[in-house]
């Protein structure tokens, strides 16, 4: 039993003189073994290290959005979603037994939605309209989209109170339309067009995500006749397989601001856009020292332009694109998972300004003693909501002055020898 105490009581001082050692940098009599003897000095240094930084508009791609965004502000932005069923059923079941179409009772239009909160909600009713927008000319252009979103192509709508958005929007669509497609074989492609007398947007589900619009078909007024749904499908381009499952459902920006002010940096927004830094950093300070902390300092400027109150998160993403790809936009699409490398973001409203401190230090250590060239200097921001939501944060780029401009602030310890052999 004594010893039994005897060895508590020396883990209990070893625990209390280890506690003791970490809460100061300099070592003494009292810690021979587990503190160094001299001081450790932390040097803190403040650098230009941004070689390259730039806007790239478009990304992510057309139909890689996690949501699509449907939006109404006038003439500053109007963003519409296109929805395609490429493939539609020709018979349904009931009582267990297929049967031919021959009739539709019933076509909606099933959208799941991010529910808005009170704070978010329009002020006054809302429409969503639906177009049929299929046409032979590239439907990937919102040049060639807009005009199908005219009277004799509606083929649906309906309003909606403000207090009766919640997590899935129904719109019946003419029955006529949906009936001839399943008839004749064609496709059907639907446009989404949000119509309010406020300014207003809502992100709507894709198939990317696993939320997509679905179409639901009820072929018959029997009750044991069971409703068809039809999810998003492409069979275009046959040229570019890949993009197909992109393709199914998107967004178009018919109006919104197409580029980041002169000067600027801009995440987020519409047209969605990331940014793309290039550093470069004196090796004496990367490979010789133990980075204790990294931050990148970016000076925000305020943007009012649409929901200047509404926060983003934004977020610092390592660029895992291989060193070959020298294209910026190229390399912007192979990014790291959000959070990596203990890379942590900012929640920022677009009207707000002044100094913002990303912490980088995972990313700066993970470039000891490796050539630029096999693991270079890059990072990208991203807003969390890209392509979905139309806050755009602005930073001041390099090409500002020098107190405006990004810096690297970097404080770290030199190396010291242990004695041991």
């Amino acid at each position: 039993m004594h010893k039994k105490v005897l060895g508590l009581v020396t883990a209990l001082v070893a625990t209390v003189t280890i506690a003791a050692c970490s809460e100061q940098l300099e070592g003494g009599a009292a810690c021979p073994l587990l503190c160094p003897q001299q001081a450790v000095t932390l040097l803190d240094t403040t650098i230009d290290a941004v070689v390259i930084d730039t806007t790239v508009l478009g990304l992510p791609p057309i139909g890689s959005e996690t949501f699509m965004m449907l939006a109404s502000h006038g003439d500053t932005l109007d963003a519409r979603a296109i929805v395609r069923y490429d493939t539609l059923p020709t018979t349904y079941s009931k009582s267990g037994i297929d049967s031919t179409i021959v009739n539709i009772d019933t076509a909606l239009l099933v959208a799941p939605i991010v529910k808005p909160d009170t704070l978010h909600r329009p002020k006054a009713p809302i429409t969503i309209e639906a177009y049929n927008v299929d046409t032979t000319d590239v439907d990937t252009v919102a040049a060639v989209l807009a005009p199908l979103f005219r009277p004799n192509r509606l083929i649906g709508s309906k309003t909606f109170a403000p207090e009766s958005l919640t997590d899935t929007l129904r719109i019946p669509i003419s029955t006529d339309t949906v009936l001839d497609r399943v008839r004749t074989g064609k496709r059907l492609r639907v446009g989404l067009r949000l119509v309010s007398s406020v300014g207003y947007n809502i992100q709507i589900g894709t198939g990317q995500a696993g939320a997509p619009v679905q179409l639901r078909i009820k072929a018959s007024l029997d009750t044991a006749a069971t409703p068809v749904l039809v999810s998003p499908f492409s069979t275009t381009p046959t040229d570019a397989s890949f993009l197909q499952g992109p393709l199914a459902d998107y967004t178009i920006v018919v109006r919104g601001a197409l580029g980041t002010p002169a000067g600027l940096l801009g995440v987020g927004g519409v047209p969605s856009r990331r940014v793309y830094f290039k550093f470069t950093v004196p090796s004496r300070i990367v490979d010789s020292t133990s980075i204790v902390r990294a931050s990148l300092l970016l000076t925000q400027t305020p943007n009012r332009r649409l929901n200047a109150k509404d926060s983003v998160f934004i977020f610092p993403v390592p660029i895992v694109a291989a060193p070959l790809v020298s294209d910026i936009k190229t390399a912007l699409q192979f990014l790291g998972g959000r959070g990596q490398l203990g890379l942590d973001s900012l929640k920022l409203p677009p009207g707000d300004s002044g100094v913002r401190s990303f912490e980088i230090v995972g990313l700066v250590r993970s470039w000891r003693m490796t050539d630029s060239t096999v693991s270079p200097r890059t990072l990208a921001l991203a807003s969390g909501s890209e392509g979905s939501v139309p806050q755009e944060i602005n930073f001041f780029s390099s090409r500002a002055g020098n107190t405006l401009r990004p810096r690297l602030r970097l404080t770290y310890a030199p190396q010291t020898s242990t004695g041991l052999p």
